[in-house]
């Protein structure tokens, strides 16, 4: 594969440099450039792999915290690939300045400042500073819970250079583009690694692998369809021309045959990995399509907002409206065990889930939701829904409770890491009163009143990332006050009235700030989107503040009337409690109380 790579990048020479307009950097660059992509999506990979069958093949010792023989040579595995990971994302982060400069940067100073400005390079050293992290977890660690907190960090790694690639300049529908190569990217490299772990490792430690089979072929499945939707956005039809579509084709080839060729999956895989290293530097028929400035920083074109049209259909927001389907299907895959069982789960809780998932979706997919990436009064309708309407709902469908009554109760199993996982320590910091208020409040002022907001607008991953921080935030500050499960710090309901209470000022002064700010947050953004219909870009803002004032109140209100309800059922159901054990034991209590006052009295 190594020699197919340089072999192809060589008979390439600078061609797809002069293609960008770029000057061609020096030939070794030109080879080695492809190569360290391909180092990085191979050691991704292992690494994502090993991690997983680690995390799966948890034994039941330790009391269900420790690695196990099989876990810990995993790790170690994936420690191993993280620290070539971290070198090649380095190797490809300086190899990717000097194709996109053509000169030698030998002040850091003067590299910094050209990564910074180039966007797939920032995206390689976000991944090697991400791997390096992963890589001292794995050689530090014994437990269990620190490989599973391992795993969304080495997602991340393998996240970065994509979504900050040739999808993220693609024009019209780069947006789609981004959602599916990320999904692409991620399930990949889990299909990848896991296929590793169970070929490659030593007999006894395959055990994992076989254990995570399920999980590579729903890996594969994604895999597949994130990249048809990739390739259909940046091919754009020429299939048959150039140099990306033919090798395009070559890719998707490798990636169908490796579903069904189990055996020689893994040979496959590292093919289709090589033919992505050499597309990734390759100019797709996307970037030389005409495209417009919405286009350009959307993704996709906008009309003047109607209230029918902002209620309506908009624009799929691909990586939400997966997340949704995906929540609702698997819920309701639980409640459905339990009916066939012969449980009652309250149909309530369910009405509250799919409600919550089909809010998201609405949200992020609507014409609100397709508005939201353009003006900021659309975005600050979409923040107060998937931070305050949606997190309110999912907690209310007891989604954790319905998962420890479905899974069967085997002690290794998933219903086991669910348990472990809600007793981790992580779990009880992030749902203290404390931490999970200052998370909620403080990011409102964290991300509006500070440069990251501007920084984020142009970026449509940047988007995504804040639609998640919001949905998060949410769902931890409103899980220990109205939600169902049980959070691993309780509180008290009167715990619970104060950290409302104490969140409400702090939520409305953010409004009446916006509203009466005198500047246009993220004003360069919006100048060059030009939308003709938002001729006044501060009065969008004032009406934004006053969404974010007027739609956080009412919520908040609405939870309190909750919580005081919730309150008031568990005074009932303590009290029933107390006078069924009076009657069991003839009212003990009582009575030793009125000895105890009578023996007071005597002494006196």
């Amino acid at each position: 594969m190594v020699a197919a790579v340089v072999a192809v990048a060589l008979a390439r020479g600078g061609a797809p440099y002069a293609a960008l307009g770029v000057t061609a950097p020096p030939t070794v660059v030109q080879v080695a450039t492809p190569l360290a992509r391909l180092v990085v999506l191979l050691t991704g990979g292992v690494c994502l792999g090993g991690l997983l069958g680690a995390v799966i093949a948890r034994p039941s010792t330790g009391g269900g915290r420790a690695l196990g023989a099989h876990g810990y040579r995993a790790v170690r595995r994936a420690g191993a690939a993280a620290g070539v990971w971290a070198a090649g994302a380095l190797a490809a982060a300086a190899l990717t300045v000097l194709g996109g400069t053509a000169r030698v940067l030998a002040a850091p100073d003067a590299f910094i400042t050209a990564a910074g400005a180039l966007e797939e390079p920032a995206g390689f050293l976000v991944a090697a500073m991400l791997a390096a992290v992963v890589w001292a977890l794995c050689r530090v660690t014994l437990s269990w819970r620190t490989a599973v907190g391992a795993i969304p960090l080495a997602a991340l790694a393998v996240v970065a250079p994509v979504v900050t690639g040739q999808v993220a300049s693609a024009g019209a529908g780069h947006d789609l583009a981004t959602d599916a190569a990320a999904l692409a990217a991620v399930a990949g490299a889990v299909w990848c690694g896991l296929l590793a772990l169970e070929l490659l490792a030593p007999g006894p430690d395959r055990v994992a692998a076989a254990r995570a089979r399920p999980v590579a072929l729903v890996a594969a499945g994604v895999a597949v369809a994130g990249t048809v939707v990739v390739a259909v956005v940046l091919v754009r039809g020429a299939w048959l021309t150039g140099v990306s579509g033919p090798l395009t084709l070559v890719l998707l080839a490798l990636l169908v045959v490796a579903v069904v060729a189990r055996r020689q999956a893994l040979v496959l895989l590292t093919g289709a990995a090589g033919v992505a290293a050499l597309l990734a530097g390759e100019p797709a028929p996307a970037l030389a399509a005409p495209t417009t400035i919405q286009d350009t920083l959307l993704g996709y074109s906008l009309d003047a907002p109607t209230l029918l049209g902002l209620l309506g259909p908009g624009r799929l927001n691909l990586l939400w409206a997966v997340v949704a389907l995906v929540s609702a299907g698997t819920y309701l895959a639980g409640a459905w065990r339990l009916r066939r069982r012969g449980d009652a789960w309250p149909p309530g809780r369910t009405g509250a889930w799919l409600a919550g998932c089909a809010l998201l979706l609405w949200a992020t997919s609507s014409g609100l939701g397709s508005h939201a990436m353009a003006t900021f009064s659309a975005h600050m309708g979409v923040h107060m829904l998937l931070s305050m309407l949606v997190p309110v709902l999912l907690v209310l469908g007891g989604p954790v409770t319905l998962a420890l009554r479905a899974l069967p109760a085997t002690p290794d199993g998933p219903r086991a890491w669910l348990l472990s996982l809600l007793d981790a320590p992580l779990a009880r910091v992030l749902t203290h009163p404390l931490v999970s208020l200052a998370l909620f409040v403080g990011s409102f002022y964290a991300l509006y009143f500070s440069p990251l907001y501007a920084l984020a607008l142009p970026y449509h991953w940047a988007h995504q990332v804040m639609f998640t921080h919001f949905l998060l935030t949410g769902v931890l500050f409103f899980w220990p006050i109205i939600g169902v499960d049980r959070a691993p710090r309780p509180v008290p309901h009167l715990g619970r009235l104060a950290l409302l209470l104490a969140a409400m000022p702090f939520h409305a002064f953010f409004g009446v700030a916006l509203m009466s700010a005198g500047s246009v947050i993220g004003e360069q953004f919006f100048r060059q989107l030009a939308l003709p219909w938002v001729p006044d870009r501060l009065a969008d803002q004032h009406l934004g503040g006053g969404i974010a004032w007027a739609s956080g109140e009412v919520p908040l209100l609405v939870v309190v009337i909750a919580l005081l309800v919730q309150w008031s059922r568990a005074d009932q159901r303590d009290a029933t409690r107390r006078d069924r054990h009076a009657d069991r034991d003839g009212d003990a209590e009582l009575t030793a109380w009125n000895t105890m006052l009578a023996d007071l009295a005597r002494g006196r």
